[in-house]
């Protein structure tokens, strides 16, 4: 397997970067997660401009001047995947300092970007177990409030809030962390967002405290064109019991149904609402839904 660093393949083992570099000691390196899914007409990048966007404002946010178009990126990333011949499968690309820092700012400007495009079969990975229902808990750890740190930015030293979340969680025997912001709302999951199902509506936690992710961008904009109520809204943490679905978003498990949250228990599994828009991203990755153009990026 070859990983494409700074413009050249090489094998997977030979990517590293020193234990001194900024990014390893500070957090500071920046990345995307996207699939490669194949349907009828090929294989395909999932949400590949909507990942460069994103990975584009995280740049700004962290004041990390990107070293690659792009134009230059898609190329890698499509050089990769062919590479390692990606069928069905995840890229990860990063944008890091690599060169040895030892202050808070790094004084040399040089950024790296590296690019892994890894096939669900070599990494011994069923997307299918990923994505059954959760039995989620409440975090006593707080999502990070965003006036301390962009919480949009897709930045490794943000995770660390994650990894405690669900490192309880596996601790009392849950499968999954959801984190409350400072202000008592619900945000998200360690590594999904959320949404919530109250009769035929669904509703998901703003922006303002969320890492706003492209399959909850996704499901928002399936949910507008089947006509199926859809708002961002705050949810306090004691209003869960109010509604009668609840499910995660994201890149890996798509559309996981929620089981419980806490002594809260969802029934049935998945719920109507919660069936449906599976079926209806299910459709769009297959390339059999009018939103798949703009979500399928060819290769």
């Amino acid at each position: 397997m070859v990983a494409w660093i700074n413009g050249t393949l090489t094998d997977i083992h030979n990517a590293k970067v020193s234990l001194l570099s900024h990014s390893f000691g500070r957090g500071t390196a920046i990345f995307e997660v996207l699939e490669i899914v194949t349907s009828k007409n090929g294989t395909a990048l999932v949400g590949l401009h909507q990942h460069y966007e994103r990975f584009c404002n995280s740049a700004r946010a962290l004041h990390i001047p990107l070293p690659y178009s792009k134009t230059e990126l898609i190329e890698a990333i499509v050089t990769c995947a062919k590479s390692n011949n990606v069928k069905n499968g995840l890229v990860k690309f990063f944008a890091y300092y690599d060169d040895i820092e030892l202050t808070i700012v790094p004084l040399s400007p040089k950024v790296s970007l590296a690019i892994f495009c890894i096939d669900y079969d070599t990494l011994n990975l069923d997307v299918h177990e990923l994505s059954k229902p959760s039995r989620a808990c409440i975090s006593t750890y707080k999502k990070i409030d965003p006036s301390t740190v962009p919480v949009y930015a897709k930045v490794a030293g943000n995770y660390v809030n994650s990894y405690l979340a669900q490192m309880e969680a596996k601790h009392k025997g849950f499968t999954d962390a959801i984190l409350v912001d400072t202000n008592g709302n619900i945000a998200e999951a360690a590594t999904a967002n959320i949404f919530f199902v109250r009769g035929q509506s669904i509703y998901t936690p703003t922006l303002r405290s969320i890492m706003p992710g492209i399959t909850r961008m996704i499901v928002l904009d399936i949910a507008k064109h089947d006509s199926i109520p859809a708002m961002e809204c705050d949810i306090p943490v004691e209003s869960i019991n109010q509604y009668s679905e609840a499910f995660f978003s994201g890149s890996v498990n798509n559309v996981q149904p929620i089981a419980s949250i806490n002594n809260v228990n969802y029934k049935p599994i998945p719920g109507i609402i919660t069936a449906r828009i599976q079926q209806l991203l299910t459709l769009l990755l297959e390339d059999n839904h009018q939103l798949s153009e703009k979500y399928l990026y060819y290769f």
